[in-house]
């Protein structure tokens, strides 16, 4: 199984017993909270799972190329130096299952992917899939 069709089933799992939970206990039912706000929190948590999805898939692309690569969290950050003191850098040897959400920022795992892609393409690396 891919990462990404890990990644996205596990969001789309996610999604459906978030459904069920609300519809079985009628937490966001019309009556309740009306309807406006009931199909805003169905949208709402379809657009957070998205970005779970896309930012996993996105940090998983970037440990991959960087375990490809041989490059350790020192070289990752020497990549990205320009960023902020609480924006952390993938760490390759010791990815985390929560790091993506929490502590690494997008923007660090764009210039990152950007790069890295770059390189795997001139070392001939398998690309991520």
């Amino acid at each position: 199984m891919s990462h990404k069709t890990k990644w996205r089933t596990i969001s789309i799992a996610i999604y459906i017993i978030f459904v069920i939970v609300a519809v079985s206990l009628k937490l966001l039912t019309p009556a309740r909270v009306g309807l406006s706000w009931s199909i805003f929190w169905y949208i709402a948590v379809a657009g957070f799972l998205y970005y779970f999805y896309f930012k996993n898939v996105a940090y998983q692309e970037v440990i991959y190329y960087a375990r490809e690569l041989h490059l350790s969290r020192s070289d990752l950050e020497a990549i990205v130096p320009d960023r902020k003191n609480t924006a952390e850098v993938p760490d390759p040897d010791h990815p985390n299952i929560f790091s993506p959400l929490v502590q690494v920022p997008l923007e660090i795992i764009n210039k990152l992917t950007t790069e890295l892609e770059k390189r795997a393409k001139d070392a001939q690396v398998t690309p991520f899939k």
